[in-house]
């Protein structure tokens, strides 16, 4: 079968559409073994000029739109001229199904979500449809047809993570990022333990009760043998980036990845790290396996934002002592931080600021805050009626998507442009153009140690 994917994801913070995403490469390298014919075209807005060029150029049998949470109205007029013009059956994927299937069978043409991980229910889905004898519902398949709704039950997850192929790339042009940046950018594993209120995974997570272990992690010898393969495919590479934010938090796995790391592998790692999680033993590990830079997710200076509303579950003490363990160790800090979530104001927002200016991370991402559909944080928003009217529209403006009468939406601007101006060379220029200079730099100290 000739599938035509749609990734509707954002091009916000200097990220390409398509983007690399691992569940989805996951999904079509499983689909180019059942040898179907696959294109794939990236919306970040409805563009109806690329759509039509892909579906002349393609000629597909099905449409499978990839749609985030903040890309539905993307979809809907996209969906809605293929709906009008080409007649072809549509499937839909991703974080927005997952979290609203309802919703998601409502936009024009759609015929069938999957919700969840998708690597088993939509691959026998999409082999029932061409057996015109073969009953369409199918664990994990959400479909709306003549006779109503039909809501059948999510599959076992997959729990051995090592018997899936290694997602596809190449449609999603990986050549070209990895010329771009430098990074192979690597998933271990699925599932959190964590139970962050401005994330859905507690949600995907309650969809899935008891229906297998919810954390999975591959083998170390199995990811090892991925950044081999995509070493010999792709050129120049200068780090490997784990894109899992729960990749630390396993101290028996890490410990046994960050041994075969060092002896199989000579590229500087980056990684994200839980600081309500860290120990001295977590950060050694992390030198083992030639870690240069780690993510940190602060969210708020604000102890009431960060814990009472987001639910991180971080102390000022388990920040302070975090940043001291990873400073001796000599470890690069990326400090991640939210303004504008839920009962922000302008005392919170002072306590962002100090905080930062205290710590002294080398890289500083300010994000305005935006409630995620489907997240707990979300839904405080909308029972205090705090969502931005404009909706998704701010989070493509990489603006605000909140509008508290406390803190408006413009004080927020402005608060952003004077951390950048009070933080000259942490935040005034975005941290990916930064961390893209240092890159081969730090590749060359890197090896020279080694």
């Amino acid at each position: 079968m000739r599938i035509l994917i749609i990734q509707f994801a954002p091009a916000t913070r200097g990220r390409p559409v398509p983007r690399f995403e691992p569940q989805l490469g996951t999904l079509l390298a499983l689909l180019r073994k059942r040898q179907h014919e696959l294109a794939l075209i990236g919306l970040s807005a409805c563009n109806l000029e690329a759509t039509k060029s892909a579906l002349a150029r393609t000629l597909p049998q099905l449409i499978y739109a990839d749609i985030s949470s903040v890309c539905v109205d993307a979809a809907r007029r996209t969906l809605e001229y293929i709906q009008q013009h080409e007649f072809l059956p549509i499937v839909v994927g991703g974080a927005f199904p997952t979290v609203d299937p309802a919703g998601s069978l409502s936009l024009p043409g759609v015929q069938a979500a999957a919700i969840g991980e998708p690597d088993a229910s939509l691959i026998t889905y999409l082999e029932r449809i061409q057996d015109p004898v073969a009953g369409q519902v199918v664990p994990g398949v959400w479909l709306r047809d003549e006779r109503g709704l039909a809501r059948p039950p999510l599959p076992d997850l997959v729990e051995d993570l090592n018997s899936l192929p290694f997602p596809e790339r190449d449609l999603f042009d990986y050549a070209r990022h990895v010329q771009h940046t430098g990074q192979l950018e690597i998933a271990v594993g699925r599932g959190c333990p964590q139970q962050c209120a401005h994330c859905i995974n507690d949600w995907v997570e309650d969809i899935y009760e008891g229906r297998g272990t919810w954390p999975r992690r591959r083998s170390p010898a199995h990811v090892l043998a991925e950044i081999d393969l995509l070493r010999q495919r792709y050129q120049p590479v200068h780090t490997v980036r784990i894109l899992d934010h729960a990749f630390a938090l396993d101290p028996d796995w890490l410990a046994d990845f960050a041994s075969l790391y060092a002896r199989r592998c000579d590229l500087p790692l980056r990684c994200h790290v839980r600081l309500n999680a860290l120990d001295e033993t977590t950060v050694a590990r992390l030198r083992q396996a030639g870690c240069q830079l780690v993510d940190v997710e602060l969210a708020s200076g604000s102890n009431f934002i960060r814990n009472d509303i987001l639910d991180m579950n971080l102390s000022a003490a388990q920040i302070n002592d975090g940043f001291a363990l990873l400073r001796s160790a000599g470890l690069r800090t990326r400090v991640i931080v939210f303004l504008g979530a839920p009962y922000e104001s302008r005392a919170a927002l002072e306590e962002t600021r100090k905080l930062l200016s205290r710590l002294d991370p080398h890289i500083i991402d300010v994000r305005p805050y935006y409630p995620w559909p489907g997240t707990r944080a979300c839904e405080t928003a909308r029972d205090n009626g705090w969502l931005h009217r404009r909706g998704e529209e701010q989070y493509h403006l990489d603006r605000c998507g909140t509008d508290m009468p406390a803190c408006r939406p413009a004080e927020i601007d402005a608060f952003i442009r004077r951390l950048r101006h009070e933080l000259p060379g942490r935040a005034r220029q975005p941290w990916w153009r930064r961390w893209q200079r240092s890159a081969r730099a730090a590749f060359t100290q890197f090896r020279r140690r080694r």
